[in-house]
Formats: C-alpha cells, sequence, structure tokens
C-alpha cells in the first residue's frame, strides 16, 4: 500500500512531467536558463537548510545520496520559476505584477506549510513558513534579474 507522501509525490512527478510539454517551443532557450539558474540557487539553499538542521526531508529520493529534496530542488521548483518568469505580467501596471508575484509564491508556501503540517515529506526544525516565503521570492527575483540581465532586458531590478 502506497503511503500519502508516496502518492504526493507521484502526483507530483506525473504533474512536472506533463507541465514540460507546456513550455512554448519558442522559449526553450529561456526556459533552459530560468531553469538552471533556479537550480543553482535552490541547490544552494536547500543544502544550507538541511545542513544547518533547519528543517528534513524523512521521505525524500536518493537519501543515501543527499539529504535534501532532489525533486523539489532540482525539477519542482526550477519548473515553477520558469512557467512563473515566462507568464509574468511585464505589460501590466505595477500593483498586478505585486499582486502576481506575492499571490504565487504565497499558493507554494500554502502548499508546503500543509505538506509540513500533515505530511512526512517535509518537516520544520527552526524553519518557519515565512523562511519558505522569504527564500522563494528571492531565489525568484534573482533569476529574474539575471534573466532580464542576460536577455538585455530594460530595468533589470525592477519587478
Amino acid at each position: 500500500m502506497y503511503s500519502i507522501e508516496n502518492i504526493i509525490q507521484t502526483i507530483a512527478w506525473i504533474g512536472c512531467f506533463i507541465a514540460i510539454f507546456f513550455i512554448p517551443r519558442n522559449k526553450l532557450d529561456k526556459a533552459a536558463l530560468i531553469f538552471f539558474i533556479t537550480q543553482l540557487f535552490s541547490w544552494i539553499l536547500g543544502l544550507t537548510a538541511v545542513e544547518y538542521a533547519w528543517l528534513d526531508y524523512p521521505v525524500r529520493e536518493f537519501s543515501k545520496a543527499n539529504a535534501t529534496s532532489f525533486f523539489f530542488e532540482f525539477l519542482m521548483l526550477p519548473l515553477i520559476v520558469v512557467f512563473f518568469i515566462l507568464n509574468y505580467p511585464t505589460h501590466k501596471q505595477f500593483k498586478a505584477r505585486i499582486i502576481y508575484f506575492v499571490s504565487i509564491i504565497f499558493v507554494f508556501t500554502l502548499i508546503e506549510f500543509f505538506m509540513e503540517r500533515y505530511t512526512e515529506i517535509i518537516k520544520y526544525h527552526s524553519w518557519k513558513w515565512y523562511w519558505t516565503w522569504i527564500s522563494m521570492s528571492l531565489t525568484i527575483y534573482l533569476v529574474m534579474v539575471i534573466y532580464k540581465w542576460f536577455y538585455k532586458n530594460k530595468n533589470i531590478f525592477s519587478i
């Protein structure tokens, strides 16, 4: 019998695999840049959080090789950021961009909060939900800045 953790992870793996096919072909180069930059930052943050015992991933892939969640750090978060940036409302008013930024990050922080509370996928020790929100915000913002710089967009530091 599968545990709830295995069911959640299987559904998430399938969802991520399917999501890859929704990246437009003409934006694959941009998606790849976003994906790899996000992996860099999420890997550093994820390993730091686990090594300092701020949080723990009791149910994870490659448990003998790595204490962090391979799926979240290397696939799920980078895919979230790819879709976040490729669909970013750059030509909307500042208020709409802030609402987009805050609401998307809020949804994923809320999902992690409930996964921490009701499953064994992630367990907080000294980590709090707001650290997830802050770290995701900073990661996405830094990736956006690098993305805008790489593609020579104006106002690289604006949201």
